[in-house]
């Protein structure tokens, strides 16, 4: 059930790091939601992706965006203890999704994550999800901080 909804869910789409092809991307099955690569360099940012009203940009894999909000990574999902969600108990990861605050009561989660949409989900439904994704491979890949949008446009200065 938790595998039905996260693959029906698209968290592929942001979550796995892609291999651009001829046809596009295709997910990286390698890294499966492990999230945007620790040491995957970003191409450079155009600053006006940071102007409300304006287009936002995504990384070539999908895994970054930039836009009025700064930079977001999309976060590790595997059960690894120290960089994904592996140490994470059921309760916080529900209430992540329910709050859009990180492990329940941290950070804000950052567009584009639809945080709001899954976190309408059922109790049984997140707890199949967590399940699942408790039981992916472990990957070790520790995913950049977000960056607020002073220090994006510090940085869309220097390209």
């Amino acid at each position: 059930m938790g595998d039905y909804i996260v693959t029906t869910g698209a968290c592929n789409d942001c979550h796995t790091p892609k291999i651009m092809t001829n046809m596009g991307p295709v997910i990286d099955s390698t890294k499966l939601l492990s999230g945007h690569p620790a040491n995957e360099p970003l191409p450079p940012i155009d600053g006006k992706s940071l102007q409300p009203g304006n287009w936002i940009s995504f990384a070539p894999d999908l895994t970054a965006v930039v836009g009025p909000w700064g930079i977001s990574y999309s976060a590790n999902l595997t059960s690894d203890s120290a960089t994904g969600i592996g140490a994470w108990t059921e309760a916080q990861f529900i209430n992540t999704l329910r709050n859009g605050k990180h492990l329940g009561n941290g950070r804000q989660i950052l567009p584009p994550m639809p945080w709001d949409i899954f976190g309408k989900k059922t109790d049984e439904d997140l707890k199949a999800v967590f399940a699942y994704l408790k039981s992916l491979p472990a990957v070790s890949n520790r995913v950049p901080a977000p960056v607020a949008p002073p220090d994006v446009m510090k940085m869309a200065a220097k390209k």
